[in-house]
């Protein structure tokens, strides 16, 4: 009797132990994130390129005050999210590799849309507030720097400067025998607004369906057979030194969401104070 009730304890603390845990890790995964948010004010801009020949045809979009993440995700954080999970670490040979990238401070880059999906989603849960992958509209305004119409790159000028604000192919490859690596998060200049990463470190998927048009709200079939399923849109531009051109803030794609394709940065819909929104965060994760 009391070796059973023994079990029962170490059952119940185990659960307990369990239950209470999460929560410890899921707070500085919620505060380091809401420390990296920027907020971007309601505005109007005219969205896609004004160039004919190219099908993303310029029109005009209204966004509402939301904030979006100053950085991309990291393996670090990606990797707190996946053991607050209680899943496997993604790329587990690597991570017991100690590869060169996937330190800690490199982006992700290697998720599905439905893991870019579940981890804003996880944050939204846990902090109790309104977090989404952003709109390629969200995307795409930030990109221009709130939405100017002459910003063609989403770098600190508007421009590409190769090896400045978007990695040279020495760059990716220092210290990596050879192999290009996305650098770690952070490391080109940033947006007037502090926006980081948007191009030259990883692709991003976005909350939307794909659609040549820019208009249609339907799910956009993958070319490559009709059992394949819709397309998600992928936005900014991993490092690709045969076509930088690829970088272009209006320059979009459609990929399977079972694609292993991109990193993630999340968006908050919101207009209230940041300070507001910590104060629901850490009350929802008391």
């Amino acid at each position: 009797m009391q070796s059973k009730c023994k079990i029962i304890c170490l059952s119940f603390l185990m659960v307990t132990l369990s239950a209470c845990g999460k929560p410890r890790l899921n707070k500085p995964l919620v505060q380091e994130n809401l420390n990296n948010m920027t907020f971007i004010s309601s505005g109007a801009y005219m969205m896609g390129s004004s160039n004919p020949e190219i099908s993303e045809v310029a029109h005009k979009i209204i966004l509402s005050p939301f904030y979006i993440s100053k950085f991309n995700v990291s393996w670090k954080e990606y990797d707190q999210y996946t053991q607050i999970m209680g899943k496997s670490y993604l790329d587990l040979d690597g991570k017991k590799l100690h590869a060169s990238y996937r330190q800690p401070n490199r982006p992700v880059d290697s998720l599905t849309w439905y893991q870019a999906n579940n981890y804003c989603q996880h944050l939204k849960k846990v902090s109790g507030l309104p977090y989404e992958l952003p709109t390629e509209a969200q995307w795409e305004y930030v990109a221009r720097n709130n939405g100017k119409p002459n910003w063609y790159f989403p770098t600190n000028n508007g421009k590409q400067e190769l090896g400045e604000n978007f990695p040279s192919f020495k760059q990716l490859t220092a210290g990596n025998d050879g192999e290009a690596f996305a650098l770690p998060v952070g490391s080109l200049p940033c947006t007037p607004q502090g926006i980081c990463g948007l191009t030259g470190e990883v692709n991003q998927w976005m909350k939307d369906w794909y659609d040549a048009s820019y208009y249609s709200h339907s799910p956009a079939k993958d070319p490559q057979g009709p059992t394949t399923g819709i397309l998600k849109i992928i936005r900014g531009s991993s490092p690709d030194t045969d076509d930088h051109t690829e970088a272009y803030v209006f320059r979009r794609y459609g990929k399977v969401p079972s694609a292993q394709w991109a990193g993630v940065r999340c968006a908050i819909n919101s207009a209230k104070p940041m300070s507001e929104l910590k104060a629901i965060a850490m009350k929802h994760l008391s």
